[in-house]
């Protein structure tokens, strides 16, 4: 595992500046493409600042409501996860791409490798150390949710299945159309992504299992769009 500490000063100088101001636009109602773009070009900012700040702001309300369902699992807890959105943030942190805190709190990465799993020792690799960390985690059942049309999601899944067994953790993997529907349709316990629809849409607490991961296990630091938006 790839072990790093996400530096600010790695960023053009003019990005804090434009990150308030795009701050400023969202929270007066402007859309997120077009300030983007008037932001992004009044600072010359690259494409990977640009995404940084399309995916990791959004408006204050909206921040603070996404803060308020962070929640780490309780002793016995449900999780319903989100499974290949926790695995391929995984994966975009070991490949070396730009991970960072958002506004909202969650865990994102500005635009890395999504669809598919090149290797199947490297999936191997972080499903067991996440399977173990929640085992460790003390939570009661857990259930994987995998999209089906990424490639090789059903030997994925079977993958998972041996794992849970193996480790002794109650749980169960499905693959569906759709896995951001089915965790919005969890009743109990908590969900496990990053993916913004299904935090604003769930009703239960979010836990942000790829950022505990990383931090407790491994010592990782990032970017935290939250600190930079409170300074002065």
């Amino acid at each position: 595992m790839i072990l790093r500490m996400e530096k600010e000063n790695s960023l053009s100088r003019g990005f804090s500046k434009a990150a308030k101001d795009y701050l400023f636009l969202l929270n007066r109602g402007y859309p997120e493409t077009p300030a983007v773009t008037l932001v992004g070009n009044r600072y010359r900012l690259d494409k990977t600042e640009r995404m940084i700040l399309f995916r990791g702001i959004c408006s204050r309300p909206r921040a603070l409501t996404r803060r308020d369902k962070l929640s780490p699992p309780s002793t016995g807890e449900t999780l319903t996860i989100d499974g290949y959105n926790l695995l391929f943030t995984l994966l975009n942190y070991r490949l070396g791409k730009r991970m960072f805190l958002g506004y909202d709190g969650f865990l994102r990465d500005a635009g890395g490798t999504h669809g598919r799993f090149s290797e199947k020792e490297l999936f191997m690799s972080l499903a067991g150390e996440m399977i173990l960390f929640l085992k460790n985690l003390g939570v009661g059942k857990i259930r994987i949710y995998l999209d089906s049309p990424v490639s090789h999601s059903a030997e994925h899944a079977g993958i998972l299945r041996r794992l849970l067994e193996e480790t002794g953790l109650p749980g169960e993997c499905e693959t569906c159309d759709s896995a951001d529907f089915r965790v919005k349709q969890a009743k109990e316990g908590l969900v496990v992504t990053s993916d913004t629809a299904i935090i604003d849409s769930t009703p239960l607490l979010v836990f942000d299992g790829a950022r505990s991961f990383l931090q407790e296990r491994f010592g990782a630091s990032f970017l935290d769009l939250q600190e930079m938006l409170s300074r002065d």
